[in-house]
């Protein structure tokens, strides 16, 4: 999974799981998908939407959601 598309999951409502590292949306088979904190893709939605950048990025007991704007 590109940037790209884990930030149009995360509009759509999609929650990362840091701890579990699994990435959550209705979209998935499973529910979910594995997913590191170390992903370089990950890696750039943070930069792109993390403290550094449009500051979006919420993080709640390592959940991780995108804000609305």
């Amino acid at each position: 999974m590109n940037k790209e598309k884990i930030i149009e999951l995360l509009v759509d409502g999609a929650a990362f799981n840091g701890k579990e590292e699994k990435f959550y949306h209705s979209s998935f088979r499973k529910g979910w998908r594995k997913l590191t904190i170390h992903n370089i893709s990950w890696q750039a939605v943070e930069k792109t939407h993390g403290i550094f950048g449009t500051k979006r990025l919420q993080k709640n007991d390592a959940i991780f959601t995108l804000a609305l704007v």
